[in-house]
């Protein structure tokens, strides 16, 4: 079975992330390019996948839009779910990156990237949680019943990392070597000699 990890497309906050302060993460809509990278997405998983395929989707509106893009484009059988699972990184009900008191610094100082906790939000643990719940229920259970040949899942760039890092077994001390999760570009995960191997075979260029 073929895994295929999508990002979403360029979003409000990823342009400007002081929205964060006034709106909630889960609104933020994407921009115009976000829209392009989307289609062109589409565009290649329609040559990638067949019918015998599953789509799921962070419940975000961001990753609702782009999943609907590549959505449209597949084969009309093929099953569409949200799952608040694969939902992005919560660093709190509003965020506001002016407002790091002193007392956070010294916490994230303390604490670490990986396990600092965010105010009314989540740890990067916390995140490593749901991505492995994730797998260990929906993608394992996918996987027994043998129904489907491809899982295509749209979410966000820390669930990536995070579900990278369960099933590469890789130490949380290389979370600062990651490279940058590309807006829309496409990563395939599958096994070989019972272990995983990933790549990332699309990454959508707009020009402007």
């Amino acid at each position: 079975m073929n895994i295929y990890l999508i990002r979403h497309g360029e979003a409000e906050h990823n342009v400007d992330r002081f929205l964060m302060a006034h709106t909630h993460d889960s609104q933020h809509s994407l921009t115009e390019i976000g829209h392009k990278q989307a289609q062109m997405t589409a565009e290649f998983m329609k040559e990638i996948v067949n019918e015998k395929s599953v789509l799921f989707c962070s419940p975000y509106l961001r990753t609702m839009q782009t999943a609907q893009a590549i959505h449209s484009l597949l084969p009309e059988q093929i099953p569409f779910f949200q799952n608040p699972l694969l939902r992005e990184w919560e660093l709190g009900n509003l965020y506001d990156f002016n407002n790091r008191t002193p007392e956070a610094k010294k916490e994230f100082k303390a604490a670490g990237q990986f396990y600092f906790r965010y105010q009314n939000g989540e740890s990067l643990a916390d995140v490593y949680l749901r991505a492995t719940m994730f797998m260990n229920t929906v993608l394992e259970r996918a996987k027994q019943q043998g129904r489907y040949e491809n899982v295509v899942i749209v979410t966000h760039a820390a669930f990536i990392q995070m579900l990278l890092t369960f099933l590469m077994n890789w130490p949380i001390e290389s979370l600062e070597k990651f490279k940058p999760v590309e807006n829309a570009s496409v990563i395939k995960i599958n096994e070989a000699d019972w272990d995983y191997q990933y790549e990332k075979i699309f990454v959508p260029i707009v020009e402007e």
